[in-house]
């Protein structure tokens, strides 16, 4: 792909993710609603001119995505999830005209201490039509996901992207227009995490102007589409600190990391306006260690945990198998144990939460185990195949 056609996707990325969280910032800061459908009319331009301009690259995207977008007009919305919190959340918005309505608690079945960016986002098309019908807002879900998979086609070449995208299509599945988050989480977490390899601990080292704010945009999204992304946003810093302690690399970079740092702003100002209007969280437990210490002493526990996130599970066994695969083609030491740090802390991190619930132990890794080992899935799959992307031994397929 010609260096001018990169450019573009980079600068397109940038300006569909800043649409995508300027939806959020008209609504925390009370402007009003035209202004909103103003920016949804940028929005879409701009995904249009990405079709338009440079037609002939990009194809297989741009064929994915407009096959995913017509499933998604065509499907209705049938998860819990995606029906009682997500676009129960986008309704609320657009017949308040507001993200703070949730100060009543109204529903608290809904988790009104989600943070709001993608109904924010979704109730701009509502806005736009005039009038409420649970599809047009739904089809906002999957326009989301167009800036990392856009960033990505001018990271890898046009083979590697080729099969990024079957890996995407395939561990994400009906998340690409369900209404759900957990793909889009999977898509962003693994797009910080790239991004922060990248310019932190990669040979290359790309701090460039327009990266860090790219970075930048994707990792205050993370952050504010699931309470998860705060927990993956802090992983990624985590282990790029520890990496660069170990390597003792000189603090050169320090600014970089600090600007970064700026992404965990919105989402704690978001959960400090929850606090402060009691807008609680029923996963959350207030007497931690009452039920983490017995679980923990339970070897059961340890064998359902693994049953339900690993071994039960095909698809993250494929992903385990693609990824050991592709680091025995071509062994980047950095890189896999940058991956693996990751994967392990996040792990043990679920683990934790888990054996804290305040819920059925069984019952809440039932439910939420098939959500959470999409992320843990296409992080592996994904970082397979950009491995292979500087694959010091040329391997051709």
């Amino acid at each position: 792909m010609p260096i001018e056609v990169k450019n573009f996707n980079q600068k397109i990325t940038l300006v569909l993710l800043f649409f995508i969280l300027n939806s959020y910032l008209v609504l925390s800061l009370k402007l009003p609603i035209f202004l909103l459908k103003i920016n949804l009319v940028f929005f879409l331009f701009g995904s249009a001119l990405f079709y338009i301009k440079y037609l002939k690259y990009n194809f297989s995207l741009k064929l994915y995505f407009l096959l995913i977008i017509l499933l998604c007009l065509g499907t209705a919305a049938t998860n819990w999830d995606t029906r009682s919190i997500y676009l129960f959340h986008t309704k609320r918005i657009f017949f308040d005209e507001s993200i703070y309505s949730v100060i009543d608690n109204y529903a608290s079945f809904s988790h009104n201490d989600y943070p709001l960016l993608v109904p924010a986002f979704s109730s701009s098309f509502a806005f736009l039509v005039g009038y409420w019908h649970e599809i047009i807002p739904k089809s906002a879900f999957t326009f989301i996901l167009l800036p990392p998979l856009i960033f990505f086609s001018s990271c890898l070449n046009n083979k590697k992207y080729l099969i990024f995208l079957s890996i995407v299509i395939f561990f994400l599945g009906q998340q690409l227009f369900n209404g759900g988050l957990d793909g889009i989480v999977s898509l962003y977490f693994v797009t910080c995490c790239f991004c922060f390899y990248e310019i932190f601990l990669s040979n290359e080292k790309r701090n460039s102007r327009l990266y860090l704010i790219l970075t930048l945009l994707f990792s205050i999204s993370l952050t504010l589409i699931k309470n998860e992304g705060l927990a993956l946003l802090f992983i990624i810093f985590l282990t790029t600190l520890l990496f660069k302690i170990f390597q003792k690399d000189k603090p050169k970079q320090l600014g970089s990391l600090i600007l970064l740092s700026l992404a965990f702003i919105p989402m704690i100002l978001w959960k400090l306006f929850c606090f402060k209007n009691n807008i609680s969280n029923d996963y959350i437990n207030y007497s931690f260690f009452e039920q983490i210490f017995p679980r923990l002493f339970d070897i059961e526990n340890y064998k359902i945990f693994f049953h339900y996130f690993i071994f039960s599970n095909e698809k993250i066994i494929i992903a385990i198998s693609i990824f050991l695969i592709s680091f025995y083609l071509n062994f980047n030491r950095r890189l896999f144990y940058y991956c693996i740090f990751i994967f392990l802390l996040y792990l043990f991190i679920i683990l934790i939460v888990h054996f804290a619930t305040p819920l059925d132990f069984l019952h809440q890794i039932q439910t939420s185990s098939f959500r959470i080992v999409k992320t843990f899935s296409l992080f592996l799959g994904s970082f397979s195949i950009i491995n292979l992307q500087n694959n010091k031994n040329k391997l051709n397929f």
